[in-house]
């Protein structure tokens, strides 16, 4: 009777693994906001059927189809910034200048950077703030999803 080789599941190498106590955006300007938590980070191409007949047949096959742009959501607790607030009075302006090219980067707990995206004319698709209760000690936070036409991994040493 043969046995089968024992195959790990677990990394073996959790130097790797990236973790994060906050999440900042910082714009090209300098100014940034921070986040407590980001529910994540899509990029999404549509599949779309292809049919093609020849010889041999018909053939159907799934080619690559509509790019989805990349979008972000994050959330904080409600304070006294209002620079959310105002950034996405902006978009619901229709200011141009509402988009926005900026940096989400990845802290550890020592401030240390773990990633930075980068993300090219984001603006703030949908801000949503939570519900709130009288006499409530819960904190009001704040859910923004940012929409973006591009968004990189920046690799160690700047290179994109």
């Amino acid at each position: 009777m043969s046995t089968l080789p024992r195959v790990s599941m677990a990394s073996t190498n959790t130097s790797t693994l990236v973790s994060a106590a906050r999440f900042v955006v910082q714009f090209d300007g300098g100014s940034e906001i921070t986040f407590s938590e980001m529910t994540g980070i899509t990029s999404e191409v549509e599949p779309t059927e292809y049919m093609a007949s020849g010889k041999a047949g018909v053939t159907m096959s799934k080619q690559f189809g509509k790019t989805k742009p990349a979008i972000v959501v994050l959330k904080r607790g409600v304070d006294q910034d209002f620079t959310l607030w105002t950034w996405h009075q902006e978009v619901l302006a229709g200011q141009s200048t509402a988009r926005k090219s900026c940096s989400l980067i990845l802290l550890d707990m020592q401030n240390v950077q773990k990633q930075v995206y980068r993300m090219f004319n984001a603006w703030p698709s949908k801000l949503e703030i939570g519900g709130l209760k009288a006499g409530g000690g819960d904190a009001v936070i704040a859910t923004v999803t940012l929409t973006c036409e591009q968004i990189d991994l920046e690799r160690p040493g700047g290179g994109g």
